[in-house]
């Protein structure tokens, strides 16, 4: 599958570099060419340089192309933009956006947006592992 991802943090490097090495073809969008050095020696996908909502950049990263886009900034406004951009302009289906904010986590999907919400991600890992019933207080 071809796959963009936008945002080159530790997140959208983790989950590129995971994608890439899973067999898929990636290309990673961030406006910072320093960031691409979070992927590795190793990374066999492409970078584009630009602002993930610049249409031009992503057309050149494939966006059109593309069976799937991971939205992964570290601003939920931004986010919120290029993921309306890749469904509006390029009719992309499949579509998941970070959100940051726990604020974002019920407006994204009312807007149909698949998302990630990782406060609420972490909440649960750290509830999972405690006792439940108010043990141990």
């Amino acid at each position: 599958m071809k796959i963009v991802v936008i945002g080159c943090g530790r997140i959208g490097a983790h989950v590129a570099r995971d994608l890439a090495a899973s067999g898929h073809q990636v290309c990673v969008v961030d406006p910072d060419a320093d960031s691409f050095g979070r992927l590795g020696e190793g990374f066999v996908g492409q970078t584009v340089v630009g602002p993930g909502f610049d249409q031009a950049v992503l057309e050149q990263a494939g966006v059109a192309r593309a069976d799937a886009v991971a939205v992964l900034t570290n601003l939920d406004s931004a986010n919120f933009m290029v993921a309306r951009a890749v469904i509006d302009l390029f009719g992309v289906r499949r579509v998941t956006v970070r959100v940051n904010d726990p604020e974002f986590s019920t407006v994204f999907p009312e807007l149909g947006l698949d998302t990630v919400n990782v406060p609420d991600l972490v909440c649960s890992r750290i509830r999972a592992g405690l006792p439940t019933g108010g043990e141990g207080a």
